[in-house]
């Protein structure tokens, strides 16, 4: 019963509908939530973020949802050519640390000094997270602190959305854009200009799967922890119980993958 009550809250059964055909109380079923998702995250941080991907092109986002105390910002980050979600961080507001935590995490997934295109919104907070992690020790045979420079193939783009002029803008951050647009071509379908439509596409994902980061919901999350801890059980459903349609690809007329 514990497997099909946690399946069932993995794709965005709400907990009251899951309470009256179970009779299983609200406060177990928090308890069940908790464990469940404190091991998906040890599953993730060991099977994703081990240093050994070469993630190519890596969209990174932020959204708000409602809470019993208040809004509160979810930072997550997926490799667009995998569609591997590879890290979400929950915070009160949209502190630094909620981006910092997850390019730490994406660092740790990376292959050093592989190459490397992050596409983000407009938010600063991201681009200096990023060239703060993604930077190298350079060896000169002196005496003191090594240099820290950023990765030679390490590339940033931005989308940019405003409600006047010229709705959208898209720019290179940091980098060499005839490489971004390269890494833009080989990890999606589809020859494409710079663009976040991947990791918006997966918050919509999560939206249907975790009813508290509906905007207008009646299933508000009840604190930061526990909706970190649902977050992660849906997670890794996502990266390893769900299969992705859009990774198949067609060969000599047929589809595989």
């Amino acid at each position: 019963m514990v497997f099909i009550i946690l399946t069932l809250l993995i794709f965005g059964c709400p907990i009251p509908a899951v309470v009256a055909a179970f009779k299983v109380d609200e406060r177990t079923l928090a308890d069940w939530i908790d464990k469940a998702g404190e091991h998906a995250q040890r599953v993730q941080k060991h099977l994703v973020c081990q240093g050994n991907l070469e993630l190519g092109q890596v969209q990174a986002d932020e959204l708000w949802c409602r809470s019993r105390r208040g809004v509160l910002w979810r930072a997550t980050a997926m490799s667009v050519s995998a569609r591997l979600l590879i890290w979400g961080k929950v915070a009160s507001g949209r502190p630094e640390a909620l981006m910092d935590a997850v390019v730490l995490q994406v660092h740790r997934a990376t292959r050093l000094q592989s190459p490397i295109l992050w596409a983000t919104d407009g938010f600063s907070t991201w681009k200096g997270c990023i060239l703060h992690h993604f930077r190298s020790a350079v060896l000169t045979g002196r005496r003191g602190r090594p240099a820290l420079v950023q990765w030679a193939e390490l590339h940033i783009v931005q989308v940019i959305k405003r409600t006047y002029g010229e709705r959208i803008e898209r720019r290179l951050a940091w980098g060499d854009l005839f490489e971004a647009l390269h890494l833009i071509e080989t990890t999606q379908d589809k020859p494409g200009t710079i663009n976040t439509a991947f990791v918006e596409r997966l918050n919509a994902t999560l939206r249907t799967w975790l009813p508290a980061l509906i905007r207008r919901s009646r299933h508000a999350g009840s604190d930061q922890e526990r909706l970190e801890r649902h977050f992660f059980l849906v997670l890794v459903a996502y990266n390893f119980i769900r299969p992705h349609r859009s990774l198949r690809r067609r060969v000599d007329g047929r589809w595989i993958g």
